[in-house]
């Protein structure tokens, strides 16, 4: 079996176990095989920042994740995820001018040809950012943009709006529109 196949599938398995015991070995089995992978590519890197990112203790290794993650850009510029998630990281510790900026990096019309759910999350974040430093019509315009798209869309394709609900007041027209569609957020 190509290794390269191998890793990726030991990825999904990594994704799909629940015990954190069995999640710690997927992570350092998939790390040693790409130690001694040579043709590393973007998506490669990419990975190797998704393992330290998508940890218990993933503020110990944000490093790690933020230079794989730069790896992968700089490997391919064209690949969305690794951007998305460096934005998420540099988000994550409340950097949120790196984020932003990183944020606005994305490829939006190739972010589009995925799941619906991941372009609207990105202009949530991007709101989100923005209403934290300061710019709170800039950020409510985006969240704007967020609430159309949930208008419009079917249910299954939504996520949790908690960028919007988490700035906004709870009587913002916004969120009081939001919670008509979404009845959970009550």
């Amino acid at each position: 079996m190509d290794i390269r196949k191998k890793i990726f599938e030991k990825y999904d398995e990594f994704i799909l176990a629940e015990q954190k015991a069995k999640k710690d070995k997927l992570r350092i089995e998939i790390k040693s095989m790409l130690a001694d992978y040579n043709e590393k590519d973007s998506n490669c890197y990419h990975l190797l920042g998704l393992l330290d990112y998508e940890s218990d203790d993933w503020k110990v290794n944000i490093k790690e994740s933020i230079l794989n993650f730069k790896k992968a850009i700089e490997l391919d510029v064209n690949n969305v995820f690794p951007q998305l998630y460096l934005a998420h990281c540099y988000q994550d510790l409340n950097q949120l001018d790196l984020a932003l900026k990183n944020y606005n990096k994305v490829d939006r019309e190739k972010l589009k040809e995925l799941p619906t759910w991941r372009y609207i999350k990105l202009i949530e974040q991007i709101g989100y950012c923005e209403y934290k430093l300061g710019n709170e019509k800039i950020g409510e315009k985006y969240f704007q943009e967020v609430l159309e798209w949930y208008k419009k869309i079917p249910e299954s394709d939504r996520v949790i709006p908690s960028e919007l609900i988490d700035c906004l007041p709870k009587d913002h027209r916004i969120v009081c529109e939001m919670k008509k569609l979404e009845t959970y957020l009550e």
